[in-house]
């Protein structure tokens, strides 16, 4: 589990705000940890997270051109 450097509680909603290590914010960003539970991964890449459930926001901006296209030499 990463653990986080800092905490609040953000006023407006009541959901708490974290920051991580940059090391760690890198792991989650690139999806090998869960920016809601922060859950480490060990290197694994997960869609849904394992302990929490969270589903990863990323594979639905990625446009379906970038891989059904083909290269153009």
């Amino acid at each position: 589990m990463f653990e986080f450097t800092w905490s609040r509680q953000n006023p407006e909603t009541g959901e708490l705000e974290f920051g991580l290590a940059p090391e760690d914010f890198e792991a989650v960003r690139q999806g090998y940890g869960c920016a809601t539970c922060l859950a480490d991964f060990h290197g694994i890449y997960h869609l849904r997270c394992p302990v929490c459930g969270e589903t990863r926001p990323q594979p639905q901006l990625v446009v379906r051109q970038w891989w059904t296209s083909r290269s153009i030499v």
